[in-house]
């Protein structure tokens, strides 16, 4: 008995520090919301696996709520299920989107042409005029849409529904593989519904381009169609013939003590997922654009604040396109 008594003494310590290193541990790998996470080791091994299906993936383990000691491993906390790098934490219990393995039968993806299957896993578009379009859990209905007033969109902070998508990150790999017009451009977008003629209103958005030529800008949709462009950069050689990633982001933000939202865009130029630049940041501080108030806007130049219930995946004039990675993700402001 005075053995076991004199075991157990010596044991329990070194039980308590080593159940004290893996809490450590745990809350270390978890980044701070609003700010980008660090690089993965650009030399480690790259997972490529496919979702079978695309419901909203579980919200990642927090310090409250870490995984038991006998679960298994939690993935990588910076890189999503295609093993592509997360620029920004995924907002907990947020709307996410990611193309699955089976795209065609996706209630929440409807690429609106018809795409096919390569034999590498990625997919082909060979339409001119695309508009790839992802919903939210809560789908798209017009009709669920009580007003397009400018004013009242910016007080409640969505069109459709609250989980709107608003702050988001938006990621593609895409390849050119033939084109009728080099200058035209990949575009990725949110905060608005359908872009049509009979519901102008609620065509609002921002649009993060991708030139087919290298050059990156991007454009505010006030309505459909009204926009303003800033300046191109040139981020990159020609597409053609290439993979590249691509990242749209949008998040809310304040500029003088007022409501702004802050833009960027990334381009992954290799397609290793794992090496992304920053290539274009604008400030959307209420001075940018001016015409608000023909969807009755008491602020002609107010900032798209609101979420819109659809996120677009666009490009026009390429004859063949491939694509992969398709992500949307709500991210934390």
């Amino acid at each position: 008995m005075i053995r076991l008594r004199l075991l157990s003494a010596l044991c329990a310590p070194f039980l308590l520090f080593s159940l004290a290193g893996c809490d450590a541990q745990d809350l270390a790998i978890e980044p701070s919301a609003g700010t980008p996470a660090s690089p993965p080791d650009a030399t480690a091994p790259t997972p490529e696996p496919t979702p079978a299906s695309s419901p909203v993936p579980a919200p990642r383990p927090t310090s409250e709520a870490r995984p038991s000691l006998e679960s298994a491993p939690a993935p990588a906390q910076d890189k999503d299920v295609f093993g592509v790098t997360m620029l920004y934490p995924t907002k907990p219990g947020g709307e996410s989107w990611m193309l699955a393995s089976d795209a065609l039968r996706d209630a929440r993806f409807d690429p609106q042409q018809t795409i096919t299957r390569n034999a590498d896993g990625s997919w082909k578009m060979r339409s001119t005029k695309v508009r790839m379009e992802v919903f939210t859990s809560t789908g798209y209905d017009s009709r669920k849409i009580p007003t397009y007033d400018r004013d009242v969109l910016a007080g409640r902070g969505y069109m459709q529904s609250p989980n709107d998508w608003k702050n988001v990150e938006m990621t593609g790999f895409v390849k050119v593989n033939a084109t009728g017009n080099n200058g035209d451009n990949f575009a990725w977008y949110a905060r608005g519904g359908r872009h049509t003629d009979s519901i102008a209103c609620e065509g609002s958005s921002y649009k993060g381009g991708l030139h087919y030529d290298g050059r990156v800008r991007w454009e505010k949709e006030t309505w459909h169609v009204s926009y303003d462009n800033v300046p191109y950069k040139a981020a990159t050689g020609s597409l053609k013939g290439r993979w590249v990633g691509f990242k749209s982001v949008m998040r809310n933000t304040t500029a003088n003590g007022k409501p702004a939202v802050r833009l960027e865009l990334w381009l992954n130029d290799t397609a290793d997922k794992l090496t992304w630049k920053k290539v274009y940041e604008k400030l959307d501080d209420g001075s940018w654009g001016g015409d608000a108030d023909h969807c009755g806007g008491s602020v002609p130049a107010m900032p798209i604040t609101w979420g819109g219930p659809i996120a677009t995946f666009r490009w026009d004039s390429a004859t063949d396109v491939d694509f992969k990675w398709l992500s949307v993700r709500e991210i934390t402001e």
